[in-house]
């Protein structure tokens, strides 16, 4: 069955194409932001239970070495967690990028070492509309710039290597795809179907953040593509 992409409705089922264009006709001209579309926050879940059985492309933005593009080949995209970001770091020394020195401090500052991994623990940030990056690159910036992602870079004891996180990696955007029916597993803001309203009518802000708490297995990533030029988005 072929992926949903929100951007271009001629890929939605008939049945998700017939709410969203109802909802659409009530909502037109009423605002001009996806998120204060006057659409019921309850009419999400069954929304989203139209889905089952469908995936749907979203974005994931990073920065990743040689090694770990491999690795996403092989095992998909991992929910963060404090042994993910050692196995990292520890892959990080043995492919010669990052020193043993380097690495010892590293793994005493990220977030799960720093006690600061709160809504950040067993999830994989996404993104919902590939319109997102291009209305708003700094948006993704801060992902695509420092190598580690939120559980370094996000934690309040990684400072003193902030500079260096910035030297390694090669800013990347993986496209997945994701199974979005459990809206009590998987947190979407602003809400999915006010999101796929916003893209009947055009939106300008259209955009959504996906915290997705499964892992993505490699048969569901679609693409790895490197982000050029990310020094004309700061």
């Amino acid at each position: 069955m072929a992926p949903i992409d929100v951007d271009n409705p001629e890929t939605w089922p008939p049945q998700i194409h017939y709410m969203t264009s109802a909802w659409a006709k009530q909502c037109a001209g009423r605002t001009r932001y996806t998120n204060d579309l006057p659409l019921a926050l309850e009419l999400e879940v069954p929304f989203r239970k139209e889905l089952a059985g469908h995936l749907v492309r979203a974005y994931h933005y990073t920065k990743l070495l040689p090694h770990e593009k491999q690795m996403i080949q092989r095992q998909g995209l991992r929910m963060l967690t404090a042994s993910l970001l050692d196995e990292r770091i520890e892959a990080g020394v043995v492919a010669g990028t990052i020193s043993p020195e380097e690495a010892s401090g590293l793994r005493a500052s990220h977030v799960f070492a720093a006690g600061e991994e709160q809504h950040r623990e067993g999830q994989i940030c996404l993104v919902l509309s590939h319109r997102l990056f291009k209305r708003d690159p700094g948006a993704c910036l801060p992902l695509l710039e420092s190598w580690g992602g939120e559980g370094l870079y996000m934690s309040s004891l990684s400072m003193p290597f902030r500079s260096r996180l910035e030297e390694i990696g090669t800013p990347t955007r993986v496209t997945a795809l994701v199974a979005l029916e459990d809206s009590n597993k998987h947190q979407i803001y602003p809400s999915l179907h006010k999101l796929f309203v916003g893209s009947l009518l055009r939106l300008d802000d259209l955009g959504a953040d996906v915290f997705y708490r499964s892992p993505i297995p490699p048969e569901h990533i679609e693409e790895m593509e490197d982000v050029e030029n990310i020094s004309q988005y700061r």
